[in-house]
């Protein structure tokens, strides 16, 4: 049940104070999500995600529930994460209900919160960032050659004419 876990690269993290005008969107209770949400700033959760989320600092209030995985530097979740949860300090308040493995350097659970996961420390140096809205990703977009194995084309018919043939 507590093993260490020899494949760290799955592990990742926004780099903390990369963005220092850090703005507030707030998904109200009465807001469905479906799709992935990714910000550099702050988000305070109350209705549902269904997909995943990344963002510098994270609040799931109490009716929340957010269907993926979690990316962030804080979290802090009164509501529900069905999904795993990879940040540096992430808090679990007596409502709190996690379905899923929790990879953090920092972890405060309080009495009543549910976990069904494994809980992973992990050191700092062993977190690589996560791309944010500031790092274009490259496409994964590799063009190909069609390969003729030494064979020539097949001659195309010429198009006729008008006139007769000599």
């Amino acid at each position: 049940m507590f093993s260490k876990v020899s494949d760290k690269s799955r592990i990742k993290l926004l780099q903390p104070g990369t963005n220092k005008n850090q703005t507030l969107s707030i998904i109200s209770a009465n807001l469905r999500i479906t799709g992935n949400l990714v910000t550099d700033g702050v988000i305070q959760l109350d209705g549902i995600v269904d997909g995943d989320v990344t963002c510098e600092d994270l609040t799931v209030g109490e009716a929340a529930v957010i269907n993926g995985s979690v990316e962030s530097n804080q979290v802090r979740v009164a509501g529900t994460v069905n999904g795993e949860i990879s940040a540096r300090n992430v808090e679990l308040t007596r409502n709190a209900k996690v379905i899923g493995d929790i990879d953090h350097t920092s972890l405060k659970i309080e009495a009543g919160a549910h976990v069904q996961g494994l809980c992973r420390h992990v050191e700092v140096t062993e977190i690589e960032p996560v791309a944010t809205l500031a790092e274009p990703k490259k496409p994964n977009l590799v063009v190909a050659e069609k390969s003729l194995g030494g064979a020539k084309p097949a001659a195309q018919p010429k198009a006729a004419v008008g006139g007769k043939k000599r």
